[in-house]
């Protein structure tokens, strides 16, 4: 399934206020609602491309923080100076050396807005999506400091218990949310998950 856009009024917004996709506002809804995010955080952003997310996150964290990002794709430059991106595939990325090469002992928040791409094929994706929020996890539990948050985008799909279950293990507080900015055909669900254990 080739990506879409539907020029729908998050689309305009987006459009109208710099940022580069409808995304920048499922974050600062989930931001508003939920303040996992705040002044001086130093925040890893897995799947970053096009850079909306860090968009959003450079603004929240400050000049004393980091927005870094993380996608198999480049990233174009954004001129904010907090924002670091590189381009790497977070199933093989090593999250130690990444902290060691920015002198930081462990990231304050994680975020991941990544979407497999979909076939259509119910079995397949599954394995996707699952495979993905495998990787993300590995990342989270090396490197996100204790007490951390993390916010990661999933499925309404037969994988989303599993992978609820899954970061129950490692979070105080798991909780599924869908922004307005979420397209009303979309299956897409927000896992917010709070207190690192």
């Amino acid at each position: 399934m080739g990506r879409f856009i539907v020029k729908d009024s998050f689309y305009k917004k987006a459009k109208q206020e710099g940022y580069r996709a409808r995304s920048a506002y499922k974050l600062k809804e989930i931001q508003d609602k939920y303040h996992l995010i705040k002044k001086g955080d130093r925040v890893l952003d897995l799947g970053c491309a096009p850079g909306s997310f860090l968009q959003v996150i450079s603004g929240i964290v400050g000049d004393n923080g980091l927005a870094f990002g993380v996608d198999i794709l480049p990233a174009p430059k954004l001129p904010a100076k907090n924002v670091v991106t590189v381009c790497a595939d977070i199933r093989e990325i090593n999250i130690k050396a990444v902290l060691s090469g920015l002198s930081l002992n462990h990231f304050d928040v994680m975020t991941c807005d990544i979407a497999p791409n979909l076939s259509g094929i119910s079995d397949v994706d599954n394995a996707h999506i699952e495979d993905l929020a495998a990787a993300v996890i590995k990342v989270v539990q090396e490197g996100l400091k204790s007490g951390g948050n993390f916010i990661i985008k999933s499925f309404f799909t037969a994988t989303l218990k599993g992978i609820t279950q899954e970061l129950q293990k490692t979070f105080q507080k798991v909780s599924a949310f869908k922004p307005g900015a979420s397209r009303s055909v979309s299956s897409e669900v927000y896992l917010i998950c709070t207190g690192k254990k």
